[in-house]
Parts: C-alpha cells; structure tokens; sequence
C-alpha cells in the first residue's frame, strides 16, 4: 500500500475530520486573543507573503514561535504542517491523537543504524500532496532546536532539501521578544510585546542553474538556499537584538 493510499494519514491529505478542525480553530482563536490582550504582538511584512504554499522558517527561542507564525500570517494552525518524528509521534495512538488536535503532523523516521524504515520519499509525498490542498504551508525551524535569545546557531540543510525537492519558496522570518513571553524555563507565558519581521521569499529556481538538475546541482542549490537563509535570518535578528 502506497503511503498516500494509507489510512493512517487520511487527515493529511484533503479536507480534514470535524474534530481535527474545531480544536485547532478554537487554539487559534485562543492565541489571537493572547497575542492581542497579553502579549500583544506587531507583525511586519506581510506584503511578502506568497500567494502559494510556502515553507515557513524562523529562529526559535519559545514554544509559542508556532502560534506566532500562525497568526503573523493569518491563517489557522489547520493550515500549517510540521515534521515529526515517527518513532515518537505516529507508532503511540494516544500521542498522534493528542498532538494532531492542534497541528498537522508529517512524520519522518529517524534513522536507527544508518537505515530509515518510513523513506524520505514517502515523507515528501505525504508533504507534497499536503502542501497541494488549500495551498497548505509547512513550518520549519532550521536551528533544529530552540535556541539561545539574539544568537542564532548553525541551520541545518532539511527546510532547503524540502524546498529543494518540492519546488516550493521558504519563507524566513524573525520572532523577537517570544523568549521574554514564554522564557525556556517557564511553565506559564508572561505579558510582554512581541515582534515579527516575514522577510522576502526564497525560491529554489533562483539556486538551480537549470530544471533539471544534476544530483550534484542539486546538493549544491542546497547548500546555497541554507546559507542565504540563515544570513538573511541572522542579519534581522542581529539588528533588533542590537536596538
């Protein structure tokens, strides 16, 4: 059975369960309470959003950097999809069930032994055929991890090698002041202002010398896209970290 014929991930595909839906409508309403009344957030840019699905990539200091994205481009967590890993998030019912109430999860395997039991071929179908509906749009934090406020670390090459592949633009942004809201080491947010700058968008035809690229072309589109992203990423950061 093809991974897009399996039921398991029937809610990825098309129009989503009722259930899917209303809490993830209803968790989106809730944060653009709290981005309005408790940390009241600005967003810059939003002229720079593509009017297409898009791979939207960030710094990321808070567990509410989603929730920010979300509402900087007004669209509801149904419309965003992340990557999740398999082995945690997909083979426990009971966690794919709770985590899926308020985002769409694609799952990915990590390899155990050099070897991937769920392909990365079978990921990047599920994300195609997502990203195809409604013009859905995946997130992507290419730190990897959350990481330290106004230092931004290394990015990993995995929002270039999807956008790369799916042939769709990335879509980088700053978030400023999450890790003052919702610090590392808190259990609860806190009042505070928070910033968003959506910059303008990477294509990978602008890093592919033709359309259809050698292996090599295409390793090297993204290493380029990676570089370009994080400078891009790390001079906006740098300046409102500096104000």
């Amino acid at each position: 059975m093809g991974v897009l014929h399996n039921p398991k991930f029937r809610y990825l595909l098309g129009e989503q369960p009722f259930y899917f839906k209303f809490w993830k409508t209803l968790f989106y309403l809730y944060s653009k309470l709290v981005f309005v009344f408790y940390t009241p957030v600005k967003v810059y840019g939003r002229e720079n959003i593509p009017d297409t699905s898009y791979i939207f990539c960030s710094n990321h200091n808070s567990h509410m950097d989603v929730a920010l994205l979300s509402a900087s481009a007004k669209k509801s967590f149904n419309h965003f999809g992340m990557l999740a890993a398999k082995d945690y998030w997909f083979d426990n019912w009971i966690r794919k069930i709770l985590i899926n109430t308020v985002m769409n999860l694609i799952p990915i395997d990590r390899k155990i032994n050099g070897v991937r039991e769920f392909s990365i071929k079978d990921t990047l179908a599920l994300c195609q055929s997502f990203m195809n509906y409604n013009k859905r749009c995946l997130i992507f934090f290419p730190e990897g991890t959350r990481g330290t406020p106004g230092k931004i670390s290394k990015f990993k090459k995995g929002a270039s090698t999807f956008a790369v592949n799916l042939d769709k633009p990335i879509l980088p942004a700053v978030i400023f002041g999450s890790h003052k809201a919702w610090p590392k080491d808190k259990v609860f947010m806190r009042p505070s202002k928070i910033i968003i700058h959506i910059l303008k968008p990477l294509y990978p035809k602008s890093f592919l010398k033709n359309s259809n690229p050698s292996n090599s072309e295409q390793a090297k589109a993204i290493d380029e896209m990676t570089l370009k992203l994080e400078q891009e990423i790390k001079k906006k950061a740098s300046f409102l970290y500096e104000e």
